[in-house]
């Protein structure tokens, strides 16, 4: 999406304050009820297994933790929301913004335990420049660093969770050692003799079969290959127009959502960085209404899902059907911004815009 795009979502932050809402009669608008796609037409079937709403917010990011108890949601209102799954309870709740502005939190991730072994760690980003490590089912802060004056709008961490990065309104891609909590790599913007952003950047993503790697994209419409060994850009191609958590990697290949009226879904070969193939969101005249702003894998079987504002819709689509849809939920009240499988995918999760976190199984 560029700056001068008229749809522009309270996603962006800031400049951006103009949310999606789909005109059509026939929307959604009972909390907890979903409508389906046909079964006829979708082979997989997903069922609503539960669903928490919160009250006059919207859902910018989610993350199941390893152990599929807890699942925590980032809102516009500055606070993080953990919900738990066994006992269908809101489990803690706290704000994570550092000044009397309720900035919003904009990506969340649980810190791996390999390489620190205290379990249910949460780290997250804010509007307002906070990177804060939190103890998830109490509450309490941990740590809090500051980047002052920038709004950080996205968060990775490598395999064995002793690296995380960063990135979001300036362009740089930061690096930070989960120990000292400090930066050790600054990757630049892009200037006349350095590849790099040259606009904010909304999603970054180790590799996870080389957590020398790291994918980066956003606004500036460029996919970037970061190399932690070399300290900058080793490569990068043109395509991709992200706007939010919609970079995913699996077996050599990259999965990118973007936020446009076309090509939204798209896979590329990392060897070679040549797109591989369009998955389309439907055949209709519609499809040029989803804005993507998520998109992950399934890790078992290679599926794709994704959600869209605009339409308000979410699909699922099969590997082994040529990436055709095999399930879907349609004609939802608000915008839809993230999606995220749980650790074995028998299970996934969205939100967006009214506030309500649907948890789905397969």
């Amino acid at each position: 999406m560029q700056k001068n795009d008229k749809k522009m979502s309270k996603l962006s932050l800031n400049d951006m304050d103009l949310e999606f809402k789909k005109k059509n009669n026939n929307i959604n608008t009972n909390p907890g009820v979903l409508k389906f796609g046909d079964p006829k037409t979708n082979s997989k079937k997903i069922q609503l297994k539960q669903y928490f709403e919160s009250q006059e917010t919207e859902i910018f990011t989610i993350r199941f933790d390893f152990w599929d108890e807890l699942i925590a949601v980032g809102c516009s209102d500055g606070q993080v929301r953990v919900y738990n799954q066994h006992l269908n309870k809101l489990e803690s709740q706290f704000k994570c913004y550092s000044n009397d502005d309720a900035a919003p939190v904009t990506c969340l991730r649980w810190r791996p335990t390999t390489h620190c072994p205290t379990k249910q760690v949460l780290v997250t980003v804010n509007a307002d420049g906070s990177i804060m490590h939190w103890h998830a089912k109490s509450g309490k802060p941990l740590h809090r660093m500051v980047q002052p004056d920038q709004s950080i709008l996205c968060l990775d961490y490598n395999k064995d969770g002793s690296q995380f990065v960063t990135s979001g309104n300036d362009f740089h891609v930061r690096v930070y050692d989960e120990d000292s909590k400090t930066q050790i790599i600054d990757f630049k913007p892009a200037d006349w003799n350095q590849p790099g952003h040259s606009n904010r950047v909304f999603c970054v993503k180790f590799v996870e079969d080389d957590p020398n790697l790291i994918l980066s994209s956003g606004w500036d419409a460029n996919l970037h290959i970061w190399d932690i060994r070399q300290k900058q850009s080793v490569a990068a191609f043109y395509g991709p127009n992200v706007s939010g958590d919609a970079i995913d990697y699996l077996d050599g290949q990259i999965l990118t959502g973007s936020y446009r009226t076309q090509e939204q879904l798209q896979l590329w070969d990392f060897k070679t960085r040549k797109l591989i193939q369009n998955i389309n969101w439907e055949t209709s005249y519609k499809n040029d209404q989803a804005y993507v702003y998520s998109a992950q894998f399934d890790k078992n079987n290679g599926d794709v899902l994704a959600c869209s504002a605009g339409i308000n819709e979410l699909k699922l689509f099969s590997k082994e059907d040529q990436y055709k849809p095999c399930a879907s939920i349609l004609e939802q009240k608000e915008g839809l911004y993230c999606v995220n499988f749980n650790q074995n995918c028998s299970k996934f999760a969205f939100g967006g815009a009214e506030g309500i976190l649907y948890i789905m199984s397969l």
